[in-house]
């Protein structure tokens, strides 16, 4: 009697329907991760800290540039912490999204760059500022600029 109430077994299921494990397929279909180009990794990381640093900096300093005599500190301060938070966002952005290379991406990040250090160059003009902006600008934007100047062109090449 419990021979008859007893369920019967189930095969095991097809090879189709069971879980593939990588160690199952041949070498050749085994999906392999691109990595991300270190130049591209380093760049995005020297943007953000150019980025941040940037706008630290005149926030620290609003009350010693309030004081500075000129209609230029003023324009000077916004194009500084414009430059910075479009580096900082971008750069950010493309740290996130290494793997995505869209050529305009990479290329309005090599802008802000140049932006940031351009206005870090102008920045020097004003008392207020002095080499705060000017240094990391050149120990970071410029090689940063190499960096992802040369990873737009490796990119571009394939």
């Amino acid at each position: 009697m419990l021979e008859d109430t007893a369920r019967p077994s189930q095969p095991p299921p097809p090879a189709a329907h069971r879980h593939v494990q990588q160690t199952d397929l041949p070498a050749d279909q085994i999906y392999k991760r691109k990595g991300v180009p270190k130049r591209r990794f380093a760049g995005c990381v020297f943007a953000v800290l150019l980025g941040g640093w940037m706008l630290v900096v005149p926030i620290t300093l609003i009350d010693r540039l309030k004081d500075v005599p000129g209609p230029g500190t003023g324009s000077v301060t916004v194009s500084v912490v414009a430059c910075a938070v479009a580096t900082a966002a971008l750069g950010g952005f493309r740290f996130f999204n290494a793997l995505d290379e869209r050529r305009g991406l990479s290329l309005a990040l090599v802008t802000s760059l140049a932006a940031s250090v351009t206005a870090a160059v102008i920045s020097t003009s004003i008392p207020g500022y002095g080499l705060l902006l000017l240094i990391p600008a050149l120990v970071a934007g410029v090689p940063a600029l190499f960096m992802l100047t040369r990873d737009i062109r490796s990119v571009s090449k394939h």
